[in-house]
């Protein structure tokens, strides 16, 4: 019964990488595959939880919110797996149109300066 339990909750977090793995190739047209959702041991990962929350907010609109929730998570916990997802975020930013972002109060002038200060953080050795 215990194994039992166990394949189905493996099967359940299969299913669930696998979900975000399709919509994030489907709604932003990329490869989610690069950042690790899960660990090593099945669980979803700090920044696997940080890129799906992030590309929730991002599908809301609410940009402003998911950048803070960026540096917020970075500052409380400095990881060097947050990087990529980091990268990733700004770069789903870049593809949004002109009118999506300023719908959502955000600018390009705001997506390159955060890339510099996200990049400034990792680069002064200010999180290792």
């Amino acid at each position: 019964m215990k194994e039992e339990k166990m394949y189905n909750n493996d099967y359940i977090m299969r299913m669930i990488e696998d979900m975000s793995v399709f919509l994030a190739n489907v709604v932003f047209h990329k490869n989610a595959a690069a950042i690790e959702i899960f660990d090593e041991q099945g669980n979803l990962s700090a920044s696997g939880l940080l890129q799906l929350q992030l590309l929730a907010l991002i599908g809301e609109g609410r940009l402003n919110d998911a950048e803070n929730l960026l540096f917020e998570k970075i500052a409380a916990r400095p990881d060097p797996a947050y990087l990529p997802v980091a990268r990733d975020f700004y770069t789903q930013l870049e593809t949004l149109n002109d009118e999506a972002l300023t719908e959502a109060g955000f600018s390009r002038d705001e997506i390159r300066e955060g890339c510099e200060d996200i990049e400034r953080l990792y680069q002064q050795g200010e999180i290792k």
